[in-house]
C-alpha cells in the first residue's frame, strides 16, 4: 500500500512541477501588467531594449509559438500583438495566450514530454517546448521586475511575501 502511494505521488512529477511553476509565473506576469500604470507601458530602461508593453506583447506572441507544438497544431496566432493591442489592451491577449498554454500543459504528462515533434527540419522532444515556455516566461518576468523596480514599483511576488504573516 505504501509503495503504491509513493508511486502515485511520483506519477507525472515533472509535468506537475512545470504546471505549478508556470501558474506562479502567469500570476506574476499578469499582476505586473495590471499593476504598472498605462503611462509606464512605454517605459524603456534604455533605447535599445523593449518597452514594458513590447515585453508583454512579445510574451503573448511567444506563448502561442512555444505552446502550439505541445498541442501538435499550427500556431493559432497571427502574431504582431504589439501592433494590435496598444497599452493595457494587451492584457486580455496576454491572458488568452497563457490560457492557450495552460490547455497544452493540462493535456501533457511525463510520458508525452518524451515524445517528439517535427517542426520544419527540426525534430525535438515535447519537453524542449515545455521547458522553453518556463525559461522564456521566467526570463521576461525578470525583465518586468527590473522595469518595475526602476519605476519604484514593488513587483507582485515581492509584495505578496511582504504582506504574508511571519512564519512561526
Amino acid at each position: 500500500m505504501a509503495l503504491c502511494a509513493v508511486a502515485c505521488q511520483a506519477q507525472d512529477a515533472v509535468v506537475k512541477t512545470l504546471r505549478s511553476r508556470m501558474d506562479g509565473f502567469r500570476q506574476n506576469v499578469l499582476e505586473s501588467a495590471e499593476k504598472v500604470s498605462a503611462a509606464d507601458y512605454s517605459f524603456k530602461p534604455t533605447p535599445e531594449v523593449r518597452s514594458f508593453h513590447q515585453l508583454l506583447a512579445h510574451l503573448t506572441d511567444a506563448n502561442y509559438s512555444i505552446c502550439s507544438p505541445l498541442k501538435n497544431e499550427a500556431n493559432p496566432s497571427s502574431g504582431a500583438t504589439e501592433k494590435k493591442a496598444a497599452g493595457k489592451d494587451v492584457i486580455p491577449a496576454l491572458k488568452s495566450s497563457f490560457d492557450y498554454c495552460d490547455g497544452a500543459l493540462a493535456a501533457m504528462n511525463d510520458a508525452k514530454l518524451a515524445g517528439t515533434i517535427k517542426r520544419g527540419a527540426t525534430e525535438r522532444p515535447l519537453a524542449y517546448y515545455a521547458l522553453h515556455l518556463l525559461d522564456h516566461t521566467a526570463l521576461h518576468y525578470g525583465n518586468l521586475i527590473t522595469y518595475m523596480r526602476l519605476k519604484g514599483i514593488v513587483p507582485p511576488e515581492t509584495e505578496r511575501r511582504q504582506q504574508a504573516p511571519p512564519k512561526k
